[in-house]
Parts: structure tokens; sequence; C-alpha cells
């Protein structure tokens, strides 16, 4: 009987064991088996179900350019409107302090690793920050580009049509050359930096204006967005005897409209023309020492690219995929419209 017993008890035991799964193929508590998605997260790209968070990280240019500041503040003021209608957003802004191509990529590695759903960006370069771009594109992340693109496709793009607008800057700067009574000489290009995709084709776009015309447009000069850095060249430029200078950004205009400035006072007659508006530049045009800039609009493609984002994570199609936001031109009489 004791012998029986004791089979019996072992038997019992064996079974329970059996029932608890032995131990080395079990799952502990809390954890997530490999190859699944831990509850209340969804993998990069996929449509999130409700109430899940929407992952979208901003990398811009640079922290500095009061263009990225308004883009910026548009975009955090649309999540704050959609989070107040129900919205799940966890929204991240990055940015170098200036515009450097390493940095910018780094960014785009850290917004990928972070599990971004979305990656909102401007690239410095067409071309520097596929790699990493094409690494998130990989992993299911959407893409959209404000303001300069890089050469591989996005779900959408919200920007400045740059060569309309250089030519529209271009045209301007005829109309002042014409007033002036010049008909010939160098016009000044100062600029931000080679490679910027939007800056080349404001170049690009104002250089087209002057075809046909007995003007000569002078050697682009890189300021790297740097308003003192652009007046050094701009000086230098005035030195060579140009006629007029065009800046094809905030720091290079409000550079190159200070050097104007005291050129003038000194008696020269140099006209300019720039880009972007900021404090710096509607004083220049309100005291003379620029005629005209051309105006974006970051607000716009701030706010639009918020909606796209959550449009697109949310399983919806856009109507646009390549939205022109749109310029202004600036001048003394139209100024006080374009107050921040």
């Amino acid at each position: 009987m004791k012998k029986l017993l004791a089979l019996a008890l072992a038997a019992a035991m064996s079974l329970s064991l059996v029932a608890c799964g032995g131990g080395d193929k079990s799952t502990p508590a809390g954890s997530t088996p490999a190859g699944s998605t831990p509850a209340g997260s969804t993998p990069a790209g996929s449509t999130p179900a409700s109430g899940e968070s929407i992952k979208i990280t901003l990398i811009t240019m640079d922290q500095m350019d009061v263009h990225w500041v308004k883009l910026e503040k548009a975009a955090r003021a649309k999540v704050e409107e959609l989070k107040a209608s129900g919205v799940n957003i966890d929204y991240n802004w990055l940015a170098p302090e200036k515009k450097d191509n390493a940095q910018q990529i780094q960014m785009i590695e850290t917004a990928t690793n972070d599990g971004s759903d979305v990656i909102i960006i401007s690239v410095n370069d067409s071309t520097a920050c596929n790699d990493a771009l094409q690494a998130a594109l990989n992993k299911g992340i959407k893409l959209i580009y404000v303001d300069a693109t890089a050469s591989l496709e996005a779900s959408a793009t919200f920007a400045t049509d740059n060569y309309a607008a250089g030519a529209q800057a271009g045209e301007a700067m005829k109309g002042y050359l014409a007033d002036a009574g010049l008909t010939e000489g160098t016009v000044g290009i100062v600029s931000a930096q080679a490679g910027v995709q939007s800056c080349i084709d404001r170049v690009d776009g104002f250089i087209s204006a002057f075809e046909g015309t007995g003007f000569t447009m002078g050697e682009v000069q890189y300021s790297d967005g740097d308003a003192v850095k652009a007046q050094e060249l701009t000086n230098a430029l005035v030195q060579d005897g140009i006629i007029a200078v065009y800046g094809a950004n905030d720091g290079a205009t409000n550079g190159a409209a200070n050097a104007v400035k005291e050129a003038n006072s000194n008696g020269a007659n140099i006209l300019c023309v720039g880009f972007d508006n900021s404090s710096s530049n509607r004083a220049h045009v309100r005291d003379g020492g620029m005629l005209a800039f051309m105006a974006q609009n970051p607000n716009i493609m701030g706010e639009k690219s918020i909606e796209a984002a959550v449009a697109l994570m949310q399983g919806e199609s856009l109507a646009e995929t390549q939205v022109d936001t749109g310029v202004s031109v600036v001048t003394k009489d139209n100024v006080d419209q374009f107050e921040d």
C-alpha cells in the first residue's frame, strides 16, 4: 500500500509540472514575446488604435533662423489644438544650433530609434541625409518635407516654390533698377550654405529673371545664414563695385542690408532685395536699407505638416501631397501687415 501511495503522489506531481508548462519556454509576467508589440504601443508606420499615441518628430535646419522658429511655433500650436480635440500626440522638435549635416543626420537617427511614426523635416542638403532617411523609411516611418526636400520620395511636401519666389524677387529687383535708371552692372548674391536646395532654387530663380539683360550676376557668396558673415561678404562686394545685392535667406538678407545701409550712408546708391520675414528685415524695409523682401508662410508649413502627419497615421489619404505655401513681396507700403 505504501508503494502504491508513493507512486500515486509521484504521478500527481508530474501532472502538476506539465500543467505549469515546464519553465524554460514560458514568458515572464509583464514581458512581451519576441517579435510582438508591447501593449499600448504601435509599430512604426502602422495605424495606431484609438487612444494610442502618434509620435511626430520635427527636424529643422537650425534653431536660430526666425523662419524655423515660426514654423515650429505653428506646428506646436496645431499639436495642442489636435490634442485638445482628443488626438493623442507625442511631439518633439530637434534642430542643430546652426546648419550642420552631421548633426541633422544624428537627429534623424535619434527620431528613428526613438520610435517616431512620422518625421517632418527640412533637410539642410538634398542628398546628405538620404541614407538616414532611407533607414527611417525602411522601418515604416512616414516622411514629410517642409520648405526644403531631399531627393527621396516623401508622403507629402509643404514648401515654397523657391524657384518661382526667387524669380519674383528678381523681377522686383529689375523694377527697382529700372526706376534708378540702371541698365547694366553687377548684382551681388549672398546665400546661406552651399547644397541647401531651397536657397539654390531661390538663387537660380533670381538669376533667371535677368536673362537677356545687360546685368551681370556675381558669384554666389555663402554666409552660412549668419548675418555678421553676410555683412562682411557684402562689404567686400561693395568694394568690388556692385550696384545691387540679393539675400537668399533671413541671415544673408539681414547682413547684406546692414552693409548696404552703411555704404549708402557714405554716398553709395546700392539696391537691396532679400528673403524671409523677420523683425530685422522689416526694420530694414522701414528705414530704406532694403527695398523689399519675399515673405514665406512658415505658419502654413507647420500647421499643414502636422495635420498631414496625423491624417496619415489615422489611415486617411491626403487630398494634396505637393503644396506650394506661397510668398508675398513686402515693401514699405505693406510691411505693417507682416508683423508677427
